[in-house]
């Protein structure tokens, strides 16, 4: 009998993205990376100012579990507008910026499975 460290394991395939794997809908996948963009970008600005919890929680008018929370990594706490607003607390501002998506390509993540043609009749 073999051990599993000696199987060969086949390689995992993915579509481009975790998210995708994972099988979160374009929408969902769309907002968890703009969620996570922001909390990185807060988390830089908030470490790189060295504020005290106490002084995070004044600054930003949140308790402070919400503040351990947003230290912690809990983004799922924190919607896209609320760390929007934190931004705006800090004084930072924010861009968003809408891209069309790349002729011939179907999205990375899609309900139906259409082929390009049927895609391009569609459009």
């Amino acid at each position: 009998m073999r051990s599993k460290s000696s199987e060969q394991r086949t390689p995992h395939l993915t579509r481009g993205s975790v998210l995708d794997d994972l099988g979160f809908s374009a929408s969902e996948a769309l907002e968890i990376r703009v969620k996570a963009e922001l909390y990185r970008d807060l988390l830089q600005y908030i470490k790189d100012r060295g504020f005290s919890q106490q002084e995070l929680g004044t600054t930003l008018g949140i308790h402070q579990p919400d503040v351990s929370n947003l230290l912690n990594g809990k983004v799922s706490k924190f919607s896209v507008g609320k760390l929007l607003k934190f931004a705006g607390k800090l004084n930072l501002g924010a861009q968003v910026k809408l891209t069309k998506p790349r002729t011939g390509k179907l999205p990375s993540v899609s309900a139906s499975r259409r082929t390009q043609k049927q895609v391009a009749a569609a459009a």
